[in-house]
């Protein structure tokens, strides 16, 4: 109970972040207090570290592919594009820039779409006078609503399945997919309708040739083409993101000291730490508990199964964050299988309600900070709170039908 409550404040604290604190302070100092009251011992920190090696190789490596992304003007090369293509609609402008940020999340992963692209998104709309908040929420949210339909999309999608059979995944969860992107686009067109209208100058626009970008981003594309090998050949997806991200920057001519100060060194202490804090309640019986309920919902049929499966994923990955809640979820599926898909639709559709719900936003609200851009969490709630629920009720069903 005593290290129940631990997780509990510690949680809390992190999503409400006292006084502008970072999110890893508290995840970590909470790690730490389970370890100095014994809760933990050292070796069940190190196994529950280690156990998730193919998930934190595979977050390396999109960050240095996210980094590659944005030192070779790949990222910025699809922001002028699309910045040209919108012909001076702001309206029109958020609609590219949201699906632009939809494909990049599927090629590359959402947390990609958090750390590199939102900013780049900033400076293509702020330099033009245009009010950056709602296409800095578009960056955000669509990259979590477009990170389950591939695997690859989303580092939680890997420690769910991490040898998902890709053409039975893409069957269930693509088009799920496609309905929460379309949906989640609708809801943000009219609650943006207000900053949305008119339009922004074209005049000053040229179009430049920039032969580096276009080779990184060729280069991006290639390793979207090795995950897809590597699900095909049942390879793990952490050395892949790895070594591509090597071969980008290469191509990128990036520098190893510059790559490096992209990467973000505290999310690991706040994954680890994470990883951490779900041990005792793995051990206290939560997989157990969660079996029990979802075997009680089979009796209510196919649907009621499904949809509590998602929903409650859903809600604890904005309370513990999804990473861990998907560890969970993988020990679950691993004794009912037909649960995988509806538990990835709530680990990473879900956290769009809080700013605390998965890495991606986390690294977002990051992103922002740098920039002295302060999202008030109650703000961010109120969008997922309207965005959410629509979305998992049009994926849910579509998953029933799939079935």
């Amino acid at each position: 109970m005593a290290a129940l409550i631990i997780v509990v404040v510690t949680m809390v604290l992190a999503g409400l972040r006292p006084k502008r604190t970072r999110e890893w302070m508290w995840v970590a100092a909470g790690a730490l207090l389970l370890l100095a009251l014994r809760y933990e011992d050292l070796a069940s920190v190190a196994h529950a570290i280690a156990a998730q090696w193919n998930v934190l190789l595979f977050i390396l490596g999109l960050m240095g592919l996210a980094a590659a992304a944005e030192e070779g003007g790949a990222f910025a090369l699809v922001a002028e594009y699309v910045v040209r293509s919108a012909g001076g609609s702001k309206r029109k402008l958020f609609v590219l820039l949201f699906l632009a940020g939809a494909v990049l999340t599927i090629l590359l992963s959402n947390d990609a779409t958090a750390i590199a692209f939102t900013p780049i998104v900033y400076r293509a709309v702020a330099k033009r006078g245009l009010d950056a908040l709602p296409f800095l929420f578009g960056c955000t949210f669509v990259a979590d609503t477009a990170s389950f339909g591939l695997p690859f999309a989303n580092p939680a999608n890997v420690i769910v399945l991490p040898r998902p059979h890709i053409l039975d995944y893409v069957i269930h969860l693509a088009p799920a997919e496609g309905a929460a992107i379309a949906i989640n686009l609708a809801i943000f067109l009219v609650l943006f309708r207000a900053e949305l209208r008119g339009r922004y100058e074209t005049a000053e626009m040229v179009e430049k040739k920039e032969p580096a970008a276009v080779r990184t981003l060729g280069a991006i594309c290639l390793v979207a083409l090795a995950y897809l090998a590597a699900l095909a050949f049942d390879v793990p997806l952490g050395p892949v993101a790895a070594a591509g991200a090597l071969v980008v920057l290469a191509v990128a001519r990036v520098s190893p000291k510059r790559a490096a100060s992209h990467v973000s060194w505290s999310t690991f202490v706040l994954l680890a730490a994470l990883f951490v804090l779900l041990d005792p309640l793995d051990r206290a019986g939560l997989v157990a508990w969660v079996l029990h309920g979802l075997h009680a919902a089979a009796h209510y049929g196919a649907p009621a199964e499904i949809a509590i499966a998602a929903v409650g994923a859903a809600l604890l990955s904005n309370f513990l964050n999804n990473l861990p809640v998907a560890v969970a979820s993988a020990h679950v599926v691993a004794h009912a299988p037909h649960l995988a898909y509806p538990l990835i639709l709530g680990v990473d559709l879900g956290p769009n309600l809080t700013t605390a719900g998965s890495l991606a936003t986390i690294l977002w609200v990051s992103a922002l900070r740098k920039r002295d851009i302060h999202v008030s969490p109650l703000e961010y709630l109120r969008l997922g709170a309207i965005t959410v629920p629509p979305m998992l009720a049009a994926s849910i069903l579509w998953l029933w039908l799939a079935r």
